[in-house]
């Protein structure tokens, strides 16, 4: 089964690299040169010219992501966190949500992390907002979102609402669960035994643990950024008109911007560079909202999460996390 695992693995990760090479590559006016199809030429020329822009962009940037996850993946011990926490309610979650800055893993790594605090011992209200929390606040993704927006905007507004949205949202939420008296209760039934009795991890072997991980989490994401991609430069370029009329509405702006947020799952370090295709046509509290609202939910990250806590606990998160994005969208819309 293991070597099924990993074969499969290998192919999907040729496959990705293939199809990265080919939309890099490939150029329509070698197949339509006619005066027939010039607009068709002009109109594919443009598409691919934006979803060269994001990838290339966001590429380096991926594969830095996960490097980072596997050496925390490798080289992280949850006891050191443990033995630094306070007891304090309201400082335990402010500190939980600042250990981002020396975990920089996005949102598909932190969930095999959270799942190993609870199983060390913190609360699921904590393990919450380490989740929410640090996909935001880690230097990987503050600098993708410097990079992506620096040049757009002259001041970062984007980059300081992201932050101290993602720290007030994450804390909000966890602080509101720790009020919760049966933590447990919040998990699932299977998980809720590994917390019981934890099982060992069977890859011994360092270099063959990175190589897993690297694998698993390599795969998932630049699947979910290459079809984000291709998403965003298909509606920007031959939907510009509906993108216009909905992007210019301070309301529906951010309402398309959190769905297209939810159902186009990709990575925290890389969104931005996806999201820049839509400056120029969509309001700033909506992008804002995006940028909020993705890497703390989407359906990646909710599959992820089913068999670890219950869909009531979700449904909980997921409602407070849409609330809390659209009202920071709306803010600094109101503001701007």
């Amino acid at each position: 089964m293991k070597i099924q695992t990993s074969t499969f693995n290998k192919v999907i990760l040729a496959l990705l690299v293939l199809a990265l090479l080919f939309v890099i590559t490939i150029r329509p006016d070698t197949y339509l040169s006619s005066p027939a199809g010039a607009d068709t030429l002009r109109t594919l020329n443009d598409f691919l010219t934006t979803l060269r822009s994001i990838l290339i962009q966001s590429f380096p940037f991926l594969f830095i992501g996960v490097g980072i996850s596997v050496l925390v993946g490798l080289f992280f011990k949850e006891e050191w966190i443990i033995k630094i926490l306070p007891k304090n309610r309201f400082l335990s979650h402010i500190m939980i949500s600042l250990f981002g800055v020396f975990m920089p893993v996005c949102e598909c790594g932190n969930v095999p992390v959270a799942r190993r605090l609870i199983m060390k011992g913190f609360t699921v209200s904590q393990a919450v907002t380490f989740l929410l929390a640090a996909p935001i606040l880690n230097p990987v993704t503050i600098w993708t979102t410097y990079t992506a927006f620096k040049d757009i905007y002259p001041d970062p507004i984007i980059l300081v609402s992201r932050l101290l949205g993602g720290f007030l949202i994450a804390n909000f939420i966890g602080i509101v669960l720790s009020y919760k008296k049966n933590q447990f209760g919040m998990l699932t039934d299977s998980f809720y035994k590994e917390v019981c009795d934890p099982q060992e991890d069977h890859i011994k072997n360092k270099f063959a643990k990175a190589l897993d991980i690297f694998q698993k989490e390599f795969i998932t994401v630049a699947t979910a950024l290459i079809f984000g991609s291709i998403i965003a430069s298909i509606t920007s370029i031959y939907f510009r008109d509906v993108v216009l009329s909905i992007g210019s509405s301070p309301t529906l702006s951010i309402v398309a911007m959190i769905l297209f947020s939810l159902v186009i799952s990709v990575c925290s370090s890389v969104d931005s560079f996806l999201v820049i295709t839509y400056t120029s046509s969509f309001t700033v509290g909506s992008i804002v909202s995006y940028l909020l609202f993705g890497p703390m939910i989407d359906i990646k990250i909710l599959t992820m999460l089913r068999s670890t806590f219950k869909t009531k606990t979700l449904i909980t998160i997921t409602v407070m996390v849409t609330l809390l994005s659209a009202l920071a969208g709306l803010l600094i819309n109101y503001i701007l």
